[in-house]
């Protein structure tokens, strides 16, 4: 008995030993074939970790961040150009691409003739762009009918009773320039303008004062901006201009003569669009 219990023993203690080897020699071979354990090899013949490696690796990041910088760069670019031909259009980025891609050899219709508070005509290259119960809108096109700039024409508010008599050089409809230019001022400070000048002239024969400013556009470049006020029938109106320098002493003529019309008598099938 006692031999028998021995020799199982033994065969127990030879067959295990003979077992657990195959057993793990099976598990890493398993291990090693998987395709989901299989290792990334980054560079050949660099092992993993070491100084080269890591050199690499890192050569590797900066290439990697410098691609996605300039891909965002671009993208702001295109971003930016095309904000700034929707500011010299008057229109959206998404619109401008828009009519760009599917309307790119249809001839634009031709705008309505534009008319002014009074009834007549506005000047030749005024076209009707918007309007509301206290504003009207045009925009400003060149010879070959592209847009250069915009114009308004504003109902400032009513006018008041000078209480001194002395205060007429320096206030227009009884308001005070002072307080004309300060809403200039505000709104220059909202459209990443300044003010430039101002003064009091006339123009067929009433006192007109006009506020000389300049605002920087989206593509960079320097606009010009005019606003003129002045006193009719009971109203003061401001008519104001944005168009490039270069444009500027057109739009000058063009909005003194606005001017003009606005200070004959307004025909009051007319009035109703600017109360």
């Amino acid at each position: 008995m006692l031999i028998r219990a021995i020799a199982l023993s033994l065969a127990l203690l030879i067959g295990i030993g003979a077992i657990i080897p195959i057993a793990t020699e099976f598990a890493d071979a398993k291990t090693s074939h998987s395709p989901r354990h299989k290792k990334k090899r980054y560079w050949r013949g660099v092992k993993k970790y070491s100084k080269r490696w890591w050199q690499l690796y890192r050569a590797q990041e900066r290439r990697k961040r410098a691609n996605a910088k300039r891909r965002r760069a671009l993208r702001l670019r295109q971003l930016r150009l095309a904000k700034a031909r929707a500011a010299e259009t008057g229109t959206t980025p998404d619109s401008t691409v828009s009519k760009s891609s599917t309307a790119r050899n249809e001839r634009p219709e031709p705008s309505k003739s534009a008319v002014l508070p009074t009834g007549d005509p506005a000047p030749s290259r005024w076209k009707t762009a918007q309007a509301t119960p206290s504003e009207l809108q045009f925009r400003v096109d060149n010879s070959s009918g592209d847009q250069v700039g915009s114009a308004s024409i504003t109902v400032v508010g009513p006018a008041v009773a000078d209480s001194e008599g002395n205060s007429r050089n320096k206030s227009v409809g009884g308001v005070a320039t002072t307080s004309l230019r300060r809403e200039v001022i505000n709104r220059m400070i909202q459209e990443n303008g300044w003010v430039v000048n101002d003064y009091q002239k006339e123009i067929g024969g009433r006192p007109v004062y006009v506020v000389v400013a300049q605002s920087q556009a989206k593509n960079g470049r320097v606009q010009s901006r005019m606003f003129y006020f002045t006193e009719v029938d009971g109203r003061i109106y401001n008519v104001a201009t944005n168009s490039p320098v270069e444009e500027s002493e057109r739009l000058a003529e063009e909005s003194e003569k606005v001017i003009n019309s606005l200070q004959r008598r307004v025909r009051p099938a007319q009035r109703a669009s600017l109360k």
